[in-house]
Parts: C-alpha cells; structure tokens; sequence
C-alpha cells in the first residue's frame, strides 16, 4: 500500500510500515496472529496529529520481521530512498518487526547515512496492547520532529538511541542499552 503525497504538497514526515508485531490481527477463525496489510495501527495512532502533520505513507512489505530477507530489505530500502528523493530533508520512520529490526536499519544506514531515519515496532500487537505500540510510534514521530541530526536511529520502550546501541531483551520484552 502506498499513499504518496502529491508534487508540490508539504510533507512533514514519511512513514514506512514494514508489517511486524506492531500490524498483528487475531483472527478468531483459528487463533492465529497475522500480519496485515493497510498501516491501520499507525493510521490510528498518527489520526490524532493529522491536522499538524502531512504524511507519506508507504508500505512496501507487510511481513512479520522473521520473514523479512535480503530482497524484503532491497524493496524497503528502495522505497526509503524513493520519498527521500521525492522530498529531502523530510524524516522518516519505519515501522518493523523487533526481531530483525537492526538488519534492516543496518541496510538503510549504508544506503542513505545523510537521511534522518527512525525504526520502531512493538513487543505486542496494537490490537491487544494499544499502549505500547502508541508510546513507541509517538516517541519516535517526537524525536525525528525535534532533531536534525542525521543517522539512523531506534526508538522503543522510551529509549531513542542510534542504531546499535540498544538490544531486545527477550526475556523481559523490551529494548535496553546494549
């Protein structure tokens, strides 16, 4: 799904919604959490700040993270670059599974190290835990809003570092400093 902002229109951030925990729907048919499609969570979260912000939103894979592989990330990267170009300077975040979020940050880093560029997710679904998936998003939308420092950088669990610096705690379920 893509909904591109119009030449000449004022982008203020372009998002880029990879799929991951963060999308999961339980589907009660068989008791399974699947990934979908349309960047409804982040729609939701973001409704709130739609008069202040002008979004590009993209989504160029919708996969859980474990399925993400090195095409998932080329398309990804592709994308990224293509709504840099279309309008500089904007930031960018990117929301993407916790499981391989680092491989694809990594992949953006080394393709565009001028851009601002933020990756978030959620350790849970939007749709059974609305908090952490909307203190994640919104933390990361503050930060790439208020710096103008370039990099990529992660936000999760009230923790904004660049890429690298934090790791997934499995066993607590959330982001700390590496």
């Amino acid at each position: 799904m893509t909904a591109r902002i119009e030449a000449g229109e004022r982008t203020d951030l372009i998002v880029v919604d990879t799929g991951g925990t963060f999308n999961k729907r339980y589907r009660p048919v068989d008791g399974s959490l699947t990934v979908e499609r349309g960047c409804a969570a982040a729609r939701a979260i973001l409704d709130s700040a739609s008069g202040n912000l002008a979004i590009d939103w993209l989504q160029p894979v919708c996969k859980d993270s474990l399925e993400i592989d090195e095409t998932d990330r080329a398309t990804i990267v592709a994308a990224v670059e293509a709504a840099v170009e279309r309008s500089p300077g904007v930031p960018v975040i990117v929301i993407h599974g916790t499981d391989t979020i680092d491989c694809t940050g990594e992949a953006l880093a080394s393709s565009l190290p001028r851009a601002r560029i933020v990756l978030t997710g959620s350790m849970r679904p939007h749709e059974t835990d609305p908090v952490e998936s909307s203190f994640n998003l919104g933390l990361a939308v503050g930060f790439v809003r208020a710096s103008e420092q370039s990099g990529v950088f992660l936000a999760m669990n009230g923790l904004v570092r660049p890429l690298g610096q934090l790791v997934k705690d499995r066993d607590a379920g959330v982001f700390r400093l590496r």
